[in-house]
């Protein structure tokens, strides 16, 4: 086989499977589940917990660094209007002795930390909790996203049943077209009467194309929820959603009030330990005129250490005060906590009350199809012996339309009712 041939067949074969793959992948079809994931995978805040770990190592390691000796270099020169002047008793009678006026220092000390009253370790607590509040912030952040995918996702399912029966409906008029046209033939019926099934085709194919229109900018809004691309003949899987008896509520505010509060009771704990005594080791190492000798007039090398104390007995009732702060700020979480699920309680009876209407109203809305379904039959009958005009059958048939319609959005209302409720309720 010629070689050029061969590449042509492999690219043809390559281009087909390619086509394939293309049509199946646009075939796919996608679930509530699917998109609720991926929006909070993808979400741009999500990226956040990860930078936030990332900080709280730096800070802590930061904090760390208190348990460690300090070291400094320290440098001084001084010129003074006096110095150190003694006079001692000699043979030759007295020899007075002085300090130089003119003086310098360089020492490198090393301080090291043996007793902080718990302070880092406080420190260390105050970091690992506000950076768990701090995650758990953006986990409340990425869960309010999850209704405009729910939103997103009913508003594509009632388009794409919408659709479905609009198709009935122009396959309807086209059919009832053909047998007008049969009796205008024969003299039964006059040209208008086609004419008006005809604009009744036009309206349909009106409608449609809105729905097309209105699918293509609602899927591009849940692709960008998602971060995914979403294909325009994706096909929307109507999801089965039970609510369960249970009072449980797994909001992620919930935990985010209790590291809140958390977050406050560690800096309560770290503030208090601002007023425990603290005990340092030193070493400090010089070279400087005078040395250790204040009436020597050479440069000389010292050394000298020891330990120091400090224990504040007395702040004017500083720290005591910033306690007080942070309980009240632990009681206004508490209060924020309070009036949230006051509003969720609100919330989740006005999502019952909505669920039971439209209950009602399926059961009433399958009547309705039964009998208007019982009607356009009918109607389609008298229109082909020529009992009614078109006009007549063509209200009966997009009252059915209608009802149908009307069946199929409380169907999906009533899912996305379920969905959000479980949503507000923390348990999906």
């Amino acid at each position: 086989m010629n070689i050029s041939i061969f590449r042509y067949l492999i690219i043809m074969v390559s281009f087909f499977v390619g086509v394939s793959i293309g049509t199946d992948a646009q075939n796919t079809t996608i679930t509530l589940k699917y998109c609720l994931d991926e929006a909070s995978a993808s979400y741009p805040l999500a990226k956040d917990k990860a930078l936030i770990q990332a900080a709280l190592e730096l800070k802590i390691a930061s904090v760390q660094t208190g348990l460690l000796p300090q070291v400094s270099l320290n440098g001084q020169a001084t010129y003074q209007s006096d110095a150190i002047n003694i006079s001692l008793p000699t043979q030759a009678g007295l020899k007075t002795m002085s300090s130089a006026k003119d003086q310098y220092k360089a020492t490198l000390d090393i301080n090291q930390m043996v007793y902080d009253g718990g302070t880092n370790k406080y420190q260390r607590k105050l970091e690992e909790s506000s950076a768990a509040a701090d995650v758990q912030q953006v986990e409340v952040d990425i869960y309010k996203i999850r209704e405009q995918v729910n939103n997103a996702y009913f508003l594509l399912l009632s388009l794409q049943e919408n659709r479905k029966l609009l198709n009935t409906t122009l396959s309807d008029i086209q059919e009832r077209k053909g047998v007008v046209a049969s009796s205008v033939q024969n003299g039964v019926l006059t040209p208008t009467d086609l004419d008006v099934l005809e604009a009744e085709r036009l309206k349909v194919e009106q409608q449609l194309a809105e729905i097309d229109i209105s699918k293509k900018s609602t899927i591009n809004i849940l692709s960008i929820l998602i971060s995914k691309p979403v294909s325009d003949s994706a096909k929307f899987e109507l999801p089965v959603v039970s609510i369960k008896d249970t009072t449980l509520l797994g909001r992620p505010e919930y935990k985010l009030f209790e590291l809140q509060t958390k977050r406050l009771d560690d800096s309560k704990q770290l503030t208090g330990s601002l007023l425990m005594p603290k005990v340092n080791a030193f070493v400090q190492g010089g070279y400087g005129r005078p040395g250790l000798n204040m009436l020597s007039t050479n440069f000389e090398t010292y050394y000298m250490l020891g330990a120091n104390f400090k224990w504040t007995l007395w702040d004017w009732s500083k720290n005591r005060k910033d306690r007080q702060v942070l309980d009240v700020q632990k009681k206004m979480v508490q209060d924020k906590r309070e009036a949230f699920e006051m509003n969720l309680n609100i919330d989740l009876q006005n999502r019952l009350s909505s669920i039971q209407k439209l209950e009602e109203a399926l059961n009433r809305d399958d009547q309705i199809v039964e009998l208007r379904s019982r009607i356009t039959k009918s109607s389609a009958s008298r229109l082909e012996n020529g009992v009614i005009t078109p006009t007549d059958y063509l209200t009966d048939l997009n009252a059915e339309t209608t009802a149908r319609i009307n069946l199929e959005t409380h169907k999906i209302q009533l899912v996305q009712t379920k969905a959000n409720y479980i949503l507000a309720k923390g348990n999906y």
